[in-house]
């Protein structure tokens, strides 16, 4: 066989052990998977009965266009119905963008750490790439801009950023897109922008009226509670939708992940209070662990990126420390981000799980 040689610079992505598995392993009545920033509810009530009433036509292939998905989701972003692209979650999107956009004699700009998809789609498409170093974690939007080339044509920016929770406002957002050259595609990947709370939050939809080089990029797998069924949407021109339906595969978002997203829309008070939810609890759980000094990076996402060197076992060690007492969360060794751990936001009972295992692990519970 010869296989493409660029597998070799590629591992597979790999996700955390079956909670299954670490219950034998570790005796666990119960675990927080606060590990994958997915929601700890469910989907709302009307979208589980809506999928039930789909699921006796799953002998049709799916509507290859969303239809009534694009149209309701264009009326409440006001903007038409061509500029919307679906896909099998955002992370598909982000492959076709690199396909559409990406190649030997190019080259894409992303910030490090963020999302790992992003050096993926790079190095998959034989792309030259810069990962910009964000200084003490946090966006520094001139470092970026001065990363593009001629040849740069992406530029990805997840807002907030997974894994810091960083987060860019409209003001400094525009002050970066327009400093970026015609030809580069800027990409705002909102998979966490939901969970923003911050007074000056915009939707940035409309922007695609005033800059033909801008996509956004949203998910419905996380505030929705729909990470099961993987569907997410891309916002940008028509000239650029056209581009990427041209490379996705047909029929490449199934019948009740379309359903599920349909009426999930129509739902938006039942959305605010899990946003709300969010919010209190991220601001709680930075105070607890201020309370036993130990650093939490500010987060408009549905995480948080805390500080492990000040517990009494070494920082590489707490994952494992955190797992051998109920509580799933995620390396930041393993995301650029060394001496840190992310925490998704979970239930109440969840946290209170965490915050009793980091006082335990800071010396202070046994």
């Amino acid at each position: 066989m010869k296989l493409n040689p660029v597998l070799e610079r590629l591992t597979p992505y790999r996700a955390g052990p079956p909670l299954a598995a670490v219950q034998r392993r570790y005796n666990l009545a119960e675990i927080a998977r606060l590990s994958a920033n997915e929601s700890p509810e469910g989907p709302f009530p009307e979208v589980i009965e809506a999928v039930k009433q789909a699921a006796s036509g799953l002998n049709r292939y799916p509507d290859g266009w969303c239809a009534e998905l694009r149209e309701a989701l264009a009326a409440q972003l006001n903007i038409p119905e061509g500029c919307l692209v679906f896909g099998n979650g955002s992370c598909e999107l982000l492959t076709l963008l690199a396909d559409a956009f990406l190649g030997p004699d190019r080259h894409v700009v992303f910030p490090m750490p963020s999302f790992v998809m992003y050096r993926l789609i790079a190095l998959a498409n034989s792309t030259a790439f810069t990962a910009v170093i964000q200084p003490d974690l946090r966006y520094n939007v001139d470092a970026l801009v001065e990363a593009v080339r001629d040849d740069t044509t992406l530029l990805i920016v997840c807002n907030p950023n997974n894994p810091t929770g960083d987060y860019l406002d409209p003001r400094q957002l525009r002050a970066l897109i327009d400093r970026v050259p015609d030809h580069t595609v800027v990409v705002l990947d909102e998979a966490y922008g939901e969970f923003v709370t911050a007074a000056a939050d915009q939707d940035t939809a409309p922007w695609i009226a005033d800059y033909p080089n801008l996509v956004v990029l949203r998910s419905f797998s996380k505030i929705y509670g729909l990470a099961g069924l993987r569907i997410g949407y891309g916002i940008a021109r028509p000239e650029v939708i056209d581009a990427l339906d041209k490379l996705r595969q047909p029929f490449n978002v199934g019948t009740l992940s379309q359903v599920a997203a349909l009426e999930s829309l129509r739902h938006p008070l039942r959305m605010e209070d899990r946003r709300a939810h969010v919010d209190s609890e991220r601001r709680r759980i930075t105070a607890s662990l201020d309370d036993i000094a130990v650093n939490v990076l500010p987060s408009q996402g549905n995480f948080l990126l805390v500080d492990v060197t000040a517990l009494t076992l070494p920082g590489e060690e707490a994952v494992q420390a955190l797992l051998e007492r109920g509580v799933m969360v995620r390396s930041g060794y393993a995301m650029g981000c060394p001496g840190w751990i992310r925490v998704t936001i979970g239930k109440v009972e969840e946290n209170d799980h965490f915050l009793t295992a980091m006082r335990e692990l800071r010396g202070l519970e046994s």
